[in-house]
């Protein structure tokens, strides 16, 4: 069996995380198609993922973003005969339950992580600007009619 396919069989389209040549992080989102060797990929034109390290996340959540179940397939994205191909390695299912404290864990581990990546470089953690975000999704919700 394909490390991953059962995962990615549950979902449409998935989001293929991957590098440029120079190393910067690109998203595409994707619809992957089993082969013998890895899931086919095709990107956009204007996503300039480079052979590598990548990835494929797979996600589901209710409108209160409840419920959610996400998966990961990691592997190494390789250039094939007819494009790009992730050959899978690990699955990682960080959540799946649906379960509250899911959702509270890893909103734990994520704010380590930023504070992790924040002392890492010497950085404070940025304010945000509430009333500037409050302006723009007020406007945002007129624009939609909302």
């Amino acid at each position: 069996d394909l490390v991953g396919a059962a995962q990615l069989a549950r979902f449409p389209t998935a989001v293929l995380a991957a590098r440029d040549a120079s190393g910067a992080p690109v998203l595409a989102r994707t619809r992957p198609v089993p082969t013998g060797e890895g899931f086919a990929v095709d990107v956009p034109a204007d996503c300039p993922a480079a052979p590598g390290p990548a990835a494929l996340l797979v996600h589901r959540h209710d409108e209160r973003l409840n419920h959610m179940h996400n998966a990961l397939v990691r592997g190494e994205l390789r250039e094939s005969g007819s494009g790009l191909l992730l050959v899978p390695t690990k699955v990682v299912e960080p959540m799946g339950s649906g379960r509250v404290s899911d959702a509270v864990s890893v909103l734990r581990t994520t704010k380590r992580a930023t504070d992790r990546y924040l002392h890492r470089r010497g950085l404070s953690r940025p304010q945000v600007e509430w009333r500037e975000f409050r302006a723009l999704a007020q406007e945002a919700r007129r624009r939609d009619g909302a």
